[in-house]
């Protein structure tokens, strides 16, 4: 039998160094597109629950700031002797009242002072500012704790209040009150800060909840 010659055409070749090169270079380019699109999915979650535990920080802290201020009670509906020396304070950058929030085991109640704070609980920046308030049983011994809205992130607290409305129906909110004078409603402007955290503005990551709350 007389032998064949074959012809190759080339198509069964091996791939090229050029060809290699290429595939490499897409191979990386998809992968450094997935990458990116995992790390931003990534920084958007994380992003979106440091807000909603700074949001829930803050909900927690208004819920306590309302239960104060809805069961006040007034010094001359009490017995003078548990109130000697105390008075209520309404101010812009805090407030002290009486109220039945948490009394004592004899039923006592208590005096609460909200303020700001220098500083963050834990932390050693004292720029920032913590708001929280003292619980003050009358006639009780030793120095009140401050105990803070939160022992994690910053926060102010502000007040505004009302004893009237004016001729458009609407509260006139003042910043202070005198000694003596009540307020019909308050206004509480509550800020609280994670200051490990920017927005996409560079920002530190914030939220306020404000309300009313009538007495």
């Amino acid at each position: 039998m007389g032998g064949r010659m074959i012809k190759r055409d080339g198509r069964g070749r091996g791939l090229t160094l050029l060809e290699v090169m290429v595939a490499i270079a897409t191979g990386a380019v998809i992968f450094a597109i997935a990458m990116g699109v995992l790390l931003t999915t990534n920084q958007t979650a994380n992003q979106a629950m440091g807000h909603e535990a700074l949001l829930q920080e803050a909900q927690v802290a208004m819920k306590e700031i309302r239960s104060v201020l809805e069961k006040a009670v007034w010094p001359e509906d009490m017995a003078a002797t548990a109130v000697a020396g105390a008075n209520v304070v309404f101010l812009k950058n805090g407030l002290a009242l009486f109220s039945s929030h948490q009394p004592t085991t004899t039923g006592r109640i208590c005096r609460y002072e909200f303020l700001n704070m220098k500083g963050v609980p834990g932390k050693e920046d004292t720029q920032t500012t913590t708001a929280g308030y003292q619980q003050i049983v009358p006639g009780g011994a030793g120095k009140p704790e401050f105990r803070p809205f939160s022992r994690e992130f910053a926060s102010t607290v502000e007040f505004r209040y009302a004893t009237q409305v004016g001729a458009d129906l609407q509260p006139v909110w003042l910043e202070g009150l005198p000694s003596g004078q009540k307020p019909q409603l308050i206004w509480v402007d509550l800020v609280m800060r994670d200051l490990s955290r920017r927005d996409r503005r560079g920002r530190v990551e914030e939220v306020r909840l404000t309300t009313a709350i009538s007495l």
